[in-house]
C-alpha cells in the first residue's frame, strides 16, 4: 500500500485552506446547505464540501485564510499576487476556491485534483426571431418575393394600358370616362390589391374587370400566407448559437462581479471572448446576482455567471415560461476544461490532500454534494407558452413607416417650393404680355 494511503491519519495536524470569500461569514454557514444567492463568491461554497469531506478522510484539523482576489500573473511586475502568490510561497496547504488553469500558475503550484463544480456558463433567454432576424422579408424566399414583384409589375402595366385605353375609346358610347389615369394611379392600385385594401377605382369594361378580380384574388393568397407566417415567426424564438454569434447580435451582456470573472476574461486567449469582453461587457457590465439574472428574465440580456447559485435564484423567481426560454453559451467550463484545486510545488501533504479529494470522488461524496447544492431548472410544456409582441418585433415596420414620411414630406417640399417657382414664372410671363401687348 502506498505510504500517502497508509499514512492518512494526520492526528488533528492542521491544514491551511486559502479561498476567495467577500465576507468572513462564509467560513461559519454549514457548507452541507445549498450556498445562498446572495453571496457574490460563490465558487468557494460549490468547493466547501469536498474540502471538508477531505478533512475528515485526513483526521486533520483546518483553518481558513481569507483572499479578495485569486491572483494573475502580472506581466508588467513580472509576479503573482493574492492567493495564488500565498500558495505558492507555501502560506497555504491547498485551496478552498478551485483554480482554472493557466501555463504561468502551473509553473509555480501543482494541480492536484479537479472540482466537481458547475461551473460557470452564459444565461441568457433565447431571443425572440424578430429580434435576431427580419422576419418581414424571411416568410417568403427569394424565388416568391421575385415571382410576386413581375406579377405586380405586370398586373400594374396592365391596367395602366386598359385604364386608359378605355379613357380614349369609351367616348360617346355611353361609358364616357373623364379621368385620365397616370403611372402613380395603376401602381397605387396595385399596391391596394397587394394589401387587400379595396379601390375605388373601377374598370368600365368586363375584360378590365376580371382582371381586376383576379389581382385581388391572387394577392389574396398570398397575403393569408404572409399574414400567418408572420404571427408564427412573432411567436418563434431563436437560439444564440455561438459567442460570435452573440457578439454580432443586438443582445446586451454581463458578467457576475466577482473576481473570478473578471479576471477570467482578462486572461482568456480565446479571440471571440475576448471580443466579447471589450465590446460589450468590460468594467461597467459586472452586476450582482440578483440584478444580473432580473435583466435575463426581462429578456435580450445575457449574461455570464456561477451556475450554481444561479440555478437556486432561478427556481425560486423565474417562471416556467422563463426557464422554457433559456439557454446556455458555453463559459469557462467549455473552454478550459473544468477548475482544479492547488498546492504549492514544494508541499509534503499534497499527495495526502489528492488523495483524501480523490477518495471522496470514489464514494460518491463529491457529486451528492454538487447535485444537493443545486440542480439544473426543468422545463413544463413549452408548447403551452404565449409571448406578447414587444416594441422591437415592430422596429422594421416603424422604420419603413418613419423612411416613407420623410420621402412623402421631402416631395410635399419640392412640390410646394416648383408651384411657387412656376407661379412667379407666371406672373412674369403675365407681366411681360401686358407691357407688350
Amino acid at each position: 500500500m502506498p505510504l500517502a494511503r497508509r499514512r492518512r491519519n494526520f492526528q488533528k495536524h492542521e491544514v491551511v485552506i486559502l479561498a476567495v470569500v467577500n465576507s468572513n461569514k462564509s467560513f461559519l454557514i454549514n457548507f452541507d446547505d445549498p450556498p445562498p444567492s446572495s453571496l457574490d463568491e460563490p465558487f468557494f461554497l460549490e468547493n466547501a464540501p469536498n474540502i471538508m469531506n477531505m478533512i475528515y478522510y485526513l483526521n486533520a484539523s483546518h483553518i481558513f485564510r481569507p483572499y479578495k482576489v485569486y491572483g494573475h500573473f502580472n506581466q508588467t511586475t513580472g509576479k503573482f499576487y493574492g492567493m495564488v502568490n500565498d500558495l505558492a510561497q507555501g502560506l497555504g496547504d491547498i485551496t478552498g476556491s478551485a483554480l482554472f488553469v493557466s501555463e504561468e500558475r502551473q509553473r509555480i503550484l501543482d494541480y492536484i485534483a479537479i472540482a466537481t463544480t458547475w461551473g460557470g456558463k452564459i444565461i441568457l433567454k433565447k431571443p425572440s426571431m424578430s429580434y435576431i432576424e427580419n422576419i418581414y422579408l424571411m416568410t417568403f424566399t427569394g424565388q416568391v418575393w421575385i415571382a410576386s414583384l413581375l406579377v405586380l409589375i405586370t398586373f400594374g402595366i396592365t391596367l395602366y394600358i386598359l385604364l386608359n385605353w378605355e379613357k380614349h375609346n369609351l367616348v360617346n358610347t355611353g361609358k364616357n370616362i373623364k379621368i385620365k389615369y397616370s403611372v402613380s394611379d395603376a401602381t397605387l392600385l396595385s399596391f391596394e390589391a397587394l394589401c387587400q385594401q379595396g379601390t375605388t377605382i373601377e374598370s368600365a369594361t368586363i375584360s378590365g374587370r376580371i382582371l381586376l378580380v383576379f389581382l385581388f384574388t391572387a394577392f389574396m393568397f398570398l397575403y393569408a400566407a404572409y399574414s400567418g407566417y408572420i404571427l408564427v415567426l412573432l411567436q418563434s424564438t431563436k437560439p444564440i448559437e455561438s459567442i460570435k454569434h452573440l457578439l454580432d447580435s443586438r443582445l446586451e451582456c454581463g458578467g457576475i462581479n466577482i473576481s473570478f470573472i473578471m479576471d477570467w476574461y482578462n486572461v482568456n486567449k480565446d479571440p471571440a471572448l475576448r471580443a466579447l469582453y471589450h465590446k460589450k461587457l468590460h468594467k461597467n457590465r459586472f452586476l450582482t446576482l440578483e440584478n444580473g439574472l432580473a435583466r435575463v428574465q426581462e429578456g435580450n440580456f445575457a449574461f455570464h455567471t456561477a451556475l450554481s447559485v444561479s440555478y437556486i435564484h432561478i427556481l425560486k423567481t423565474f417562471t416556467n415560461y422563463d426557464i422554457c426560454k433559456l439557454q446556455e453559451l458555453p463559459g469557462y467550463l467549455s473552454i478550459n476544461n473544468g477548475m482544479y484545486f492547488g498546492a504549492p510545488k514544494t508541499s509534503q501533504y499534497k499527495e495526502f490532500l489528492k488523495i483524501g479529494i480523490m477518495r471522496t470522488y470514489e464514494v460518491g461524496l463529491a457529486i451528492r454534494n454538487k447535485y444537493k447544492q443545486s440542480r439544473k431548472p426543468k422545463c413544463y410544456n413549452e408548447a403551452g407558452n404565449f409571448q406578447s409582441v414587444g416594441i422591437y418585433d415592430c422596429y422594421t415596420i416603424f422604420k419603413l413607416f418613419c423612411i416613407g414620411s420623410f420621402l412623402s414630406f421631402f416631395v410635399l417640399a419640392i412640390e410646394v417650393v416648383t408651384h411657387k417657382y412656376l407661379q412667379k414664372l407666371k406672373k412674369k410671363y403675365a407681366i411681360l404680355t401686358t407691357r407688350h401687348g
